[in-house]
């Protein structure tokens, strides 16, 4: 398949005209696409030619994280599009310096052509020099308008702030949103009953891990699983179902929030630039606060006095090598959250904190785990895993002989037979051609024959398929076996042996421990395979 010309339209909420008149796409972006086609129309290299669409409607050009956009780089890589047309540079993004980056590093390197048809630019024309001046002065124009518009965007939002409305997405655990209520909060009863125990208990000088271990023994759901309950969870749980318990830091965030008092607390943590989804928490004496914004679960006077009593966790100032080979492999069996690991004289240990900050009811094991021992017993199950893979190979390959060997003959004599097949369907078609045979009787006896061909066509393809998929299979065992031979010679278990082998650790204690390999689906094919042929 040769590769074809592409179309990239692009419109950004604040472009305003989604959905206008009940359409799926704005105006704009139809605008878009005439402009392009007329533009095509007109070349008579482009004219012609089968366009394949990209569209982001609704999406910014300050990044580009847009869905329709990496499809297209993707197709790019692989060759299936060769020429990208926007309406103008403003429509590929609004960041100069990754705009500049596409048009003078990218797009040559993948041997895309690139034409911004109302920027009067064409890549076929600056190849081997840089895009000119007049295409930069627009491309930082077009970055300076994205920075324009987020100041005036951020003005409507303090503006907002100010007036006591809440911009904030999802209120804290113990609310919930009700655009009918004082602020835009309702007090959720079952939550708030929670959230003034904590304060309560913290007040009295509970510790948060004392306050946590209470609502664990007493089987209080957490914030995450009470979303759930009321459909209004939207992230993705890390903990496994039967660990997901409360903790220090929960009890923790909860103490922190003012909000509790009825007051809005606004502009908590701000993005590092423009587009950027990197964001840095803001000062307390930058952050906005409308007392009184909404219904409060608890006083002033507790929320204070919680404050001075708690004894808030330290964050352990482990010091961790980072470069041991499995790091960012090791996680708990128990709650599949990841396992810390700290460097001491004599060796490094592997803990899981969760444990620590859930108490008694987390069944995660609570011993420090020598890491010599658990790297030990990772390096020995890879070895062993690696001869099986081995093993199964030389057993793929010998079955792959003897069936490549039975099906030779099976394969010439069923192309025997389609041959023998169509000929005949040649016949009855020269005998009906004569006038030898009636028509009916031409199609009848043409469609059995059909039949009977597609049949043989069909085992033919079982059969091809069946050997191809040993070839491959064999191929990637092979290609394990090669990788593996780099490692023979080690005695422990390097940081590239763990990258190129190993997916997952997932230890319960010293003596359980399952690990999933890069491979493991490989083993399965390959297993299924043997057992087929």
């Amino acid at each position: 398949m040769s590769a074809r010309p592409a179309f990239y339209l692009r419109l950004s909420m604040a472009d305003g005209d989604l959905g206008k008149d009940g359409k799926d796409e704005s105006n704009s972006i139809e605008n878009q696409r005439e402009l392009l086609r007329c533009f095509v129309e007109t070349r008579e290299e482009l004219a012609g030619e089968e366009i394949i669409e990209y569209v982001d409607d609704g999406y910014s050009g300050v990044d580009f994280k847009r869905p329709a956009f990496r499809r297209m780089i993707d197709d790019a890589k692989k060759g299936v599009i060769d020429t990208i047309l926007v309406k103008d540079l403003s429509r590929l993004g609004r960041d100069y310096i990754g705009v500049g980056d596409y048009l003078e590093q990218i797009f040559p390197v993948l041997g895309i052509r690139f034409i911004a048809v109302n920027s009067n630019y064409d890549s076929s024309k600056y190849i081997g020099r840089t895009m000119g001046l007049d295409m930069a002065v627009s491309n930082l124009v077009n970055a300076l308008y994205s920075r324009d518009i987020s100041k005036k965007v951020k003005a409507g939002i303090h503006t907002r702030w100010n007036q006591g409305i809440s911009t904030t997405g999802r209120p804290p655990y113990g609310y919930i949103k009700d655009n009918f209520a004082v602020g835009g909060w309702r007090v959720d009863d079952e939550a708030a009953e929670v959230v003034k125990t904590i304060f309560e208990k913290a007040a009295n000088g509970w510790t948060s891990l004392m306050i946590a271990g209470h609502l664990n023994e007493n089987n209080i759901d957490t914030p995450s699983l009470h979303r759930e309950k009321l459909n209004q969870f939207g992230g993705k749980r890390k903990v496994a179902d039967s660990e997901c318990l409360w903790d220090a830091s929960k009890i923790n965030k909860i103490i922190h929030r003012y909000e509790y008092t009825g007051a809005f607390v606004q502009n908590q943590r701000e993005s590092m630039r423009v587009g950027s989804h990197i964001t840095r928490a803001v000062p307390k004496h930058k952050q906005v606060v409308i007392e009184n914004g909404h219904e409060a679960i608890i006083s002033a006077e507790l929320y204070e006095k919680a404050q001075l009593s708690i004894k808030f966790m330290s964050t352990p100032k482990f010091k961790t090598e980072n470069n041991y080979p499995l790091r960012g492999k090791m996680r708990c069996g128990t709650c599949r959250l990841a396992l810390n690991r700290v460097e001491h004289a004599y060796d490094a240990v592997y803990f899981c904190s969760h444990k620590s900050r859930s108490g008694k009811k987390s069944k995660c094991c609570d011993r420090h785990m020598p890491a010599s021992e658990i790297d030990a017993a990772v390096y020995r199950a890879l070895k062993s895993q690696l001869r099986i893979v081995r093993e199964i190979g030389l057993r793929l390959k010998d079955s792959q002989k003897k069936t490549s060997a039975d099906n030779a003959d099976i394969i010439r004599r069923l192309e025997k037979e389609t041959e023998i097949l169509k000929a005949e369907r040649i016949r009855q078609y020269e005998a009906y051609a004569d006038g030898v045979i009636s028509r009916d009787n031409y199609l009848a006896k043409s469609e059995k024959l059909t039949v009977e061909i597609d049949d043989i066509q069909k085992k033919l393809d079982s059969l091809h398929f069946l050997t191809d998929d040993c070839v491959g299979l064999t191929d990637e065992i092979e290609e394990i076996d090669e990788k593996a031979e780099q490692f023979e010679s080690e005695n422990a278990l390097s940081k590239e042996a763990a990258q190129a082998f190993i997916q997952t650790v997932y230890v319960y204690d010293e003596k359980t421990i399952e690990v999933e390999f890069t491979f493991d689906d490989l083993i399965r094919r390959a297993n299924e395979k043997l057992a087929e042929v």
